[in-house]
């Protein structure tokens, strides 16, 4: 009995030892990181039902420069044939084409580094806009605010992050939209840490902002302050008010700009079901709501926990503080130790498959915030959305961490025509035409001129229209007796043909495009050696032709 009453009687003086230990460790000042804590009530998500219910849409989608690229974050289009992505590693690539197969490097922000570890000094391009005098405004989350010329390189730097607002220093420029006259609206994600310190953020009090950049002064002005997380912005189409995602609260808030609000802050929509990225808005009204994260079961409970618990999250932060450190000194002699140190507060870690649902979101909105619609999809085929934006017939989608860029069709479907005894297609390109002769997406026109409607393509379909006859129509040739072919396949089939016949035709040369040809045949990323994508962002500054091999390099 002597032996189990000194054991215990250690165990038990072990415990308040170490209870006092941690209790200094958490209360004593003067310990990094310094930001506050505070605990809150979360609130409770959407269940998915009505316009949330889980439906496949984008698993229809495919993905394009796939392995090629690291986290294309945000898109931005002047014609429907070109767009311009973010990439981590300082560069804005510009794809184009009817069916976005060129690729070019438009521009490079920052002045180069050695690899994702080193992103302060290569910069992090975020938030893309073009603006009203044609250049492309770009929201680096290490450098500032610049405005791009596409076309010709030259930049603009508009803003340097290192000046204060108010009183405080932007520490994340995130995203940004611009009015009629050229002011820019924009998110500061925090005014405590860097984009690569993300965590902090997430487990200390809000201190994001929303800002207003005048383009006749060159100032700036704090619209909204204490937003947990600000992250992307779209003005109203009236320009009235600006919409702004704040992440850790999982809702959407509207600032007013003009009226009898203007001023006033309030919720758009709220309890999303996951982490809000990116919003943009839809042509025929509404907006796209990117949900970055839609989280576990288990992930929900641990945020709902630490939510309650502010020395508990005080106490996390200030520990992979020390952890940092540790690693910052040992990195002095073992330069490997820089890699680990720049992940210890990095958000990526938190986008594992234990935190986050093997499904993706995007939220439909209507005019005044009302969720009409999702497009949802396993997250394996698309994950970690952060924009979604249509150009053209397509709807693409961003992500901060993903290592290529979505894509889904969502035009009109093609036409099938029964000419004599050949089947030709078409297309949007073909619409007045098209109007001339009474056609209509989904139209199939018969011997007898009379149109029917098809609701699917199908082997009896084609079959029945071609009556073992071949012909070719507008560069399309449809082969004679597809046999034994399901309704996908022969969808597929002929979609496809077709589609590489309008490639052909779009693409005559011109003077151009026969100059860039052989650059582009020699830099198609999928015959790019890895030695040769891996040189160094500073040795392929020399030309464009360096340039393009560096969009893969060390998978910036």
């Amino acid at each position: 009995m002597g032996f189990i009453s000194y054991l215990c009687h250690r165990l038990f003086r072990l415990t308040v030892d170490i209870t006092v230990l941690l209790m200094i460790f958490v209360l004593l000042p003067g310990i990094p990181p310094y930001v506050s804590f505070s605990s809150y009530e979360p609130q409770e998500f959407l269940p998915l039902e009505g316009p949330l219910t889980r439906n496949n849409v984008l698993d229809a989608a495919d993905r394009i420069m796939d392995g090629k690229i690291v986290g294309p974050e945000s898109i931005a289009s002047r014609n429907p044939e070109e767009i311009f992505v973010s990439l981590h590693g300082g560069k804005i690539l510009r794809i184009w084409g009817p069916r976005f197969d060129h690729f070019k490097i438009a521009a490079s922000i920052g002045p180069g580094c050695d690899g994702p570890w080193q992103e302060r000094m290569c910069g992090r391009p975020l938030g893309l806009r073009f603006a009203p005098d044609g250049r492309l405004l770009v929201a680096d989350a290490y450098l500032g605010l610049f405005a791009v010329d596409v076309d010709t390189g030259e930049q603009e730097k508009l803003f340097d992050n290192l000046q204060e607002i108010d009183g405080l220093v932007p520490k994340i420029p995130n995203d940004l939209d611009v009015d009629a006259e050229g002011n820019i609206y924009w998110s500061d994600t925090s005014t405590v840490c860097s984009l690569d310190e993300g965590v902090i953020e997430y487990l200390s009090d809000p201190s994001g902002r929303i800002l207003k950049f005048e383009n006749k002064t060159k100032t700036n002005t704090v619209l909204v302050k204490n937003v947990h997380f600000a992250n992307g912005v779209q003005l109203s189409p009236d320009q009235d008010f600006i919409l702004f995602c704040e992440t850790f609260k999982y809702r959407v808030m509207r600032y007013w700009l003009k009226g009898t609000k203007a001023g006033q802050t309030e919720v758009f929509v709220d309890r999303l079901p996951g982490i809000p990225d990116n919003i943009r808005d839809k042509e025929d009204g509404g907006y796209y709501v990117s949900l970055v994260i839609v989280p576990t079961d288990s992930s929900k409970k641990i945020s709902a926990i630490l939510a309650r618990l502010p020395l508990v999250r005080k106490f996390a932060l200030r520990l992979m503080a020390v952890t940092q450190s540790l690693f910052q000194f040992f990195s002095k002699i073992y330069p490997e130790f820089e890699q680990i140190s720049s992940k210890v507060f990095h958000l990526e870690p938190l986008t594992g498959p234990e935190l986050v649902a093997n499904f993706s979101i995007v939220v439909e909105l209507d005019a005044d915030g009302n969720i009409i619609n999702s497009l949802q999809g396993n997250s394996h085929k698309l994950g970690l959305i952060s924009q979604t934006t249509k150009v053209g017939d397509y709807l693409f989608f961003g992500s901060p961490y993903k290592k290529y860029l979505g894509r889904l069709f969502v035009g009109p479907p093609p036409v099938i025509e029964v000419d004599g005894k050949g089947v030709k297609i078409k297309t949007e390109n073909d619409t007045d035409k098209n109007e001339a002769e009474g056609l209509e997406p989904g139209v199939l026109k018969n011997e007898e001129d009379e149109p029917q409607v098809v609701e699917n393509f199908n082997k009896k379909t084609v079959e029945e229209a071609q009556e073992g006859q071949v012909e070719e129509f507008v560069g399309v040739k449809v082969e004679e007796n597809i046999p034994e072919e399901d309704e996908k396949l022969v969808k597929e089939k002929v979609t496809v043909e077709h589609t590489e016949a309008l490639e052909t035709e779009s693409h005559k040369e011109t003077k151009d495009e026969k100059e860039q040809e052989p650059l582009q045949q020699n830099t198609e990323w999928s015959d790019v050696p890895e030695e040769d994508i891996e040189v160094k962002t500073k040795e392929n500054q020399k030309d464009d032709r360096d340039l393009k091999k560096e969009v893969g390099k060390e998978e910036l």
